[in-house]
C-alpha cells in the first residue's frame, strides 16, 4: 500500500473520580496515510454526546502519539525475541500463535502475542503491553485487529481495522483509567485522487493532525498551507458558574471561578498543575510525575473551603439544635508513588488539615466546644487497574494536635485524640455502545477511635458520597455501599445519566444497628448558549427517621465554558 484514506472513529472514556459521571469524548476523522506520513482531518468532535464545532476548545496532547494516532509501529523484527506459543483460531482463520518479548530492556518496546495467519502468514492480531513507557503515562496496554482490505494485482493488502487500548495516566498526583477504541472503515487504497483528497482536506478549515518523530502535532494553517505546529497543546481551562444546593450549608452555596490543567509547568513534561478554584474554595494538586529515573512520583494536594457547614446532631426526636456547631476545612497533603507494575500502584500520604468549630446561633452557652485543631494524618494506598476493572485499598492514621473533652455540660465527652481510618472500592464500567454505559461500584469504609467530628460523612468531593444525602449532619462508624449509573444519549446531543446509590451504616455510639439510605439521582449534560456545557444534577435520598428533618435533596447545577 502506497497510500490509503480511511474513515476512523476514536472513542476515549474515562472517570476522573470514584464518584464522577465520567467523561465520553468521541471524534470522526478522515486519515490520510502515505508511507510512513500518517495525516488525519477531524469531521466531528463530542463530549458526553454534546457536538462541538470548529470553535470546540483545543485538546491537550497527553503523550500525543499515545493519546490520539495510531499505536506505535510495531515492527516485529530483530529487536525481539520470539518462541512459538501454539495454535488458535481467529475469525475461523487458523493462526500461529507467537510471543514475542524485546532483546534490549532500556528501550520502549512491546511484549505480548501475535497472532500469524498460518496459510498467508499475514499478521492478524496483536495484544501487547508497553514495556517502558513515558510520564505521565504509567501504563499502556493494547489490542490491534487487522483484516484484509484490498489487493494489489493478488497479493492482498492487509491493514489495522480496529485498536483499543487501557491506558494507566497520572492526572493530578492520581492514577486514571483511560479507555480507548478505534475503528477504522471505507479504505480506498492506492487511489489517484488521494494527493487531490489531502489537498483539500489541508486547504479546509478543520482542524488536522500529522504524527511526527516528536509526536502529535495539530497541523495549523499558514495563509494557504498547512505546517506543524511547534507548541503543542498543554493546557486546558473552563470557566465554571453554578449553585450548590445542600442542607447543610445555610444558604445555596455560589460557584464561580475557573478550572485549570497545565501538562508542563515550566517547560517541563514530567511537573503537571491542577486547579479548581470555584470563588468559596479551591483544590489543587502540583504533581511531578517522575523523580529522576526512579519508578517514583510525587504531588502535593491542597484544599479549603470559605462557607461554613452546619454540624449537626441527630437522634430518636429529630435534632439535638443545642448541639449545633459550624465547622469548616483546610487540607493539605503529600504523596509518594511506587509504580510497581503496569496494573499495580503503592501510595504513601501525608495529610495535614486544620478544622475551626466554632458556635452556631442555636449551640447552647453551656456547651463546651471542641478545639480547633489542626490533625496529621500518615497512610497508604494500594489500587490495581486492568480490564476495566478498578480496585482499592487504603487506610490512613490519624492524630489531632490538640483535643480536649467536648460536649453539653452534664455529659462532656473525652474521646481520642488518634484514630484511623480505612476503605476499600470495586468498581467496573461496561460500555453497551459509544454514549451507553454502566458503572458499578461496591465499597466499604471502617474505623476505630472515631467520634463524631472523624467518623464518615457524605461530602460532594468524598469518597463515600449518595445522591440527595447532605454533606454534614449524617455519620457513621462503618459504611457499606453499592453504586450504580446508567448513561445514554438522546437524539445525539445530550446525555442523560440516570444513579440508585444503597448504604448501610453504623453509629455504634448511639447503639444502632445497621442504618439502611437510599440515593437516587439525575444528571444531564448539554451544550447551552453561549459554547457553554450545562450540567445539572440532583439527587434525592430516603434517610432514616432521626434524620427526618435534616433535608434529603442535593443539588449541583453548573455551567463550564472553555477557554483558549
Amino acid at each position: 500500500m502506497k497510500t490509503y484514506r480511511a474513515s476512523a472513529r476514536m472513542e476515549q472514556h474515562f472517570r476522573p473520580s470514584l464518584t464522577d459521571t465520567g467523561y465520553d469524548v468521541v471524534t470522526e476523522n478522515e486519515f490520510f496515510v502515505e508511507g510512513k506520513t500518517v495525516e488525519w482531518e477531524e469531521l466531528s468532535f463530542s463530549v458526553n454526546g454534546s457536538q462541538w464545532g470548529a470553535d470546540r476548545p483545543a485538546f491537550p496532547l497527553l503523550q500525543a502519539e499515545k493519546v490520539l494516532s495510531l499505536p506505535l509501529d510495531l515492527r516485529l523484527d530483530e529487536d525481539y525475541r520470539y518462541q512459538l506459543d501454539g495454535f488458535e483460531s481467529i475469525d475461523g482463520v487458523e493462526c500461529y500463535r507467537v510471543r514475542f518479548e524485546p532483546t534490549n530492556s532500556s528501550t520502549a518496546l512491546y511484549k505480548g502475542t501475535a497472532w500469524i495467519d498460518r496459510a498467508g502468514f499475514a499478521k492478524l492480531r496483536v495484544k501487547a503491553l508497553q514495556t517502558r513507557v513515558s510520564p505521565p503515562i504509567a501504563s499502556n496496554e493494547e489490542q490491534l485487529d487487522y483484516r484484509q482490505v484490498g489487493v494489489s494485482g493478488v497479493v492482498p493488502l492487509y491493514a489495522l481495522t480496529t485498536h483499543s487500548a487501557q491506558q494507566i495516566v497520572l492526572i493530578a498526583g492520581r492514577n486514571l483509567l483511560l479507555e480507548k477504541a478505534t475503528r477504522f472503515d471505507n479504505f480506498q487504497i492506492n487511489d489517484n485522487r488521494f494527493a487531490e483528497w489531502r489537498a483539500t482536506a489541508r486547504r479546509g478549515d478543520r482542524i488536522m493532525y500529522r504524527d511526527t518523530d516528536q509526536g502529535l502535532r495539530y497541523l495549523v494553517k499558514q495563509g494557504v498551507d498547512r505546517v506543524v505546529s511547534d507548541n503543542p497543546t498543554t493546557s486546558a481551562k473552563a470557566m465554571a458558574i453554578g449553585v450548590l444546593i445542600d442542607p447543610s450549608y445555610a444558604f445555596p452555596v455560589p460557584i464561580f471561578g475557573i478550572n485549570y490543567l497545565a501538562f508542563e509547568v515550566r517547560g517541563r513534561q514530567d511537573t503537571q498543575f491542577a486547579l479548581l478554584f470555584g470563588g468559596v474554595f479551591a483544590a489543587g494538586n502540583l504533581q511531578r510525575s517522575r523523580l529522576g529515573r526512579t519508578p517514583l512520583d510525587a504531588s502535593l494536594d491542597f484544599f479549603g473551603i470559605a462557607v461554613p457547614a452546619s454540624d449537626r446532631v441527630y437522634d430518636e426526636d429529630g435534632e439535638r439544635q443545642s448541639e449545633r456547631l459550624l465547622s469548616w476545612s483546610l487540607s493539605s497533603g503529600a504523596n509518594l508513588g511506587w509504580q510497581a507494575t503496569a496494573f499495580q500502584k503503592l501510595t504513601l500520604q501525608y495529610q495535614l488539615r486544620f478544622d475551626p468549630f466554632v458556635r452556631d446561633r442555636t449551640t447552647a452557652e453551656t456547651y463546651v466546644v471542641p478545639s480547633s485543631t489542626a490533625t496529621q494524618g500518615l497512610g497508604g494506598v494500594w489500587e490495581y487497574k486492568r480490564g476495566g476493572y478498578s480496585s482499592v485499598v487504603s487506610g490512613t492514621w490519624h492524630a489531632r494536635m490538640t483535643w480536649r473533652p467536648w460536649g453539653p455540660e452534664d455529659s462532656v465527652q473525652s474521646t481520642p485524640r488518634t484514630y484511623v481510618k480505612y476503605a476499600a472500592h470495586l468498581s467496573k464500567d461496561v460500555f453497551l455502545n459509544t454514549f451507553q454505559k454502566l458503572h458499578f461500584n461496591a465499597a466499604y469504609f471502617g474505623g476505630s477511635g472515631l467520634d463524631r467530628f472523624s467518623r464518615f460523612q457524605f461530602g460532594l468531593f468524598d469518597d463515600t458520597r449518595i445522591h440527595g444525602v447532605p454533606g454534614a449532619g449524617i455519620r457513621f462508624d462503618q459504611l457499606g455501599m453499592v453504586r450504580g449509573s446508567y448513561s445514554f444519549n438522546i437524539f445525539e446531543q445530550y446525555r442523560l445519566d440516570l444513579f440508585v446509590d444503597q448504604a448501610w451504616g453504623r453509629d455504634r455510639s448511639a447503639g444502632l444497628e445497621w442504618q439502611p439510605l437510599t440515593g437516587l439521582g439525575a444528571a444531564i449534560n448539554l451544550r447551552a448558549p453561549f459554547n457553554t456545557i450545562l450540567r445539572a444534577d440532583i439527587g434525592k435520598s430516603l434517610l432514616p427517621d432521626r434524620y427526618a428533618h435534616i433535608g434529603s435533596l442535593v443539588a449541583q447545577i453548573m455551567f463550564l465554558k472553555p477557554l483558549k
